[in-house]
């Protein structure tokens, strides 16, 4: 079978490596194709695609074509304006800052009918059914029709798709048009929620669990048919892993006292904690006021999100005792040391807390109690996203949850004071989210039977297009081009504010370096004069 794999871009690899692997294995020719070279926050993946490559004959890498022209740019916008009709209904009632997120590449005649004359539901399903209209009467592109083609697919497997706007959608469109069967591997917990809608019918979704499952139901309308609960595949890795070294060592390398136990605190991406850094040190002081000996000696190990390390680089911790931020630049468990040192963190811990971030679901797997407590200033993003709410409740719920710190010191006290044995939470939390078939089953050969299952169901149906678009074109082309050259604008501010950016970050590093060295010298002076 010949699999047209379209991802975003090079990032995703990382993701999916086990099963693309094992497609190999089985014979498969894969191209994973990816849309942009802009990869956020993510890591660069060019060592890995260049050893799959190496490793693997039937999987090739490498860029595809992306839609420039105006039908593309109106395209993405229809798109994204479908996206953010569903944040205006009541399932996302408490979700303000999604919804506030979502509307930032909305068509703004869309804003202004929603938020007047069509603002009850049956206006806001009249203007969704009108955008959703007019997105099919946009012409499939040339350019990707003739890739698409040339690469003969008998499957076209997409993740993750479900983002506003998501320029991976002119593939779906392309291979609809041809017949081609179509799969949508949902790639992280949050994305069925927290993201755009899935537009349009799919042969096949995976998912990880059956709860992820009634939301590409319920939420995206998917029939249950189509979809197929497979488990975690990205997270396969972690059941087998072990420390690699002792916590003694682990501790002397992080500059943590070995003789008394540590939590870490493992730090949420920049759309969750915008502020972090203010909260872990009230945090902390809470922590060391605290009327428990245990708290008030334990060590703390924060741990930086990848996406939002710059905080941490000059972090003044003097004062602080028995604290650490490890690694300060933050990493991406990439490879085998990244993940070995990301591993132990969790491992020798005594319990982790996190506000909302995947990181707990691994410490789930590794059997270490998961702490959090629903803080003032994150309501938006915990009680606010309807991912947080699977920490809470899957499998009788994985997070031990606490209203304020007092409820939270006293959760972290008997943390230390049982040990870090595994927490029953933990398995039952895995059992229901991550491994639905059984904690020994592995999820990656699932998703690959899931995928090579498509060529035996009846291909879906795609949407037609429209009668009259012949009509309606000329009506929407010149919007088209207007909103390609805003976005080509757009871009080129976006590089600059980047640019810039990086520049003031420098600036704010230096001159932070330079505060501190001069407390250094002040520091130093002081000592010496009192010991003359």
């Amino acid at each position: 079978m010949k699999i047209l794999f379209v991802t975003r871009h090079a990032g995703f690899v990382r993701n999916f490596e086990s099963a693309l692997r094992m497609l190999s294995e089985r014979g498969h020719r894969v191209h994973v194709g990816f849309v942009t070279t802009e990869r956020h926050w993510m890591p660069d993946s060019t060592d890995l695609t260049q050893r799959l490559e190496a490793e693997c004959p039937t999987l090739s890498f490498g860029m595809v074509p992306r839609r420039e022209d105006g039908w593309g740019a109106l395209g993405a916008a229809l798109r994204a304006s479908s996206d953010y009709l569903r944040y205006l209904t009541p399932t996302y009632r408490s979700a303000p800052k999604l919804r506030e997120r979502a509307a930032e590449d909305v068509l703004p005649s869309v804003i202004r009918l929603t938020r007047g004359p069509f603002a009850a539901a049956p206006g806001r399903a009249l203007v969704g059914a009108t955008v959703r209209f007019l997105e099919r009467c946009i012409p499939v592109s040339e350019e990707i029709d003739r890739f698409v083609a040339g690469q003969q697919p008998d499957l076209l497997v997409f993740s993750p798709l479900i983002e506003p706007g998501t320029p991976q959608m002119e593939y779906v469109r392309a291979g609809r048009a041809r017949g081609i069967r179509i799969v949508l591997c949902v790639g992280s917990w949050d994305n069925l929620t927290n993201k755009g809608r899935i537009h349009g019918p799919m042969d096949l979704v995976t998912v990880w669990n059956e709860e992820m499952k009634r939301e590409a139901v319920e939420l995206h309308g998917v029939p249950p048919e189509r979809v197929v609960v497979t488990g975690a595949q990205l997270f396969d890795h972690w059941f087998a892993w072990k420390p690699s070294g002792s916590r003694d060592e682990f501790c002397a390398r992080v500059g943590l006292m070995p003789d008394r136990p540590y939590l870490l605190y493992l730090c949420s991406s920049r759309f969750i904690a915008p502020d972090e850094q203010s909260f872990i040190r009230k945090w902390v002081q809470q922590l060391r006021d605290s009327s428990s000996p245990a708290l008030r000696s334990a060590g703390v190990l924060v741990r930086p999100h990848p996406q939002h390390e710059y905080q941490w680089r000059s972090f003044d911790a003097r004062g602080i005792e028995n604290f650490a931020v490890y690694p300060q630049g933050g990493a991406m468990p990439i490879d085998d040391s990244s993940k070995a040192d990301y591993f132990d963190s969790i491992y020798h811990s005594a319990a982790v807390v996190g506000v909302n971030t995947t990181a707990q679901i691994e410490s789930a797997i590794v059997g270490r109690r998961v702490h959090t407590i629903l803080a003032p200033e994150f309501r938006d993003t915990q009680e606010g996203t309807l991912h947080f709410h699977h920490l809470v409740r899957a499998g009788g719920g994985l997070v031990h949850v606490a209203i304020n710190f007092t409820d939270h010191l006293a959760q972290l006290d008997a943390a230390l004071r049982d040990g870090a044995g595994d927490d029953e939470r933990c398995r039952r939390f895995v059992e229901a989210f991550v491994r639905p078939y059984g904690v020994d089953v592995a999820a990656m050969p699932k998703l690959v039977e899931a995928i090579e299952s498509v060529m035996t169901r009846p291909t879906v149906a795609g949407s037609s297009t429209p009668a009259i678009a012949g009509l309606v074109r000329p009506l929407l082309k010149g919007k088209g081009e207007e909103l390609r050259r805003e976005a080509e604008l757009w871009r080129k501010e976006k590089k600059v504010q980047m640019t810039l950016r990086r520049l003031e970050r420098k600036e704010q590093l230096k001159q932070q370096r330079k505060a501190l060295a001069r407390q250094a010298r002040e520091a130093a002076a002081k000592q010496a004069e009192g010991n003359s």
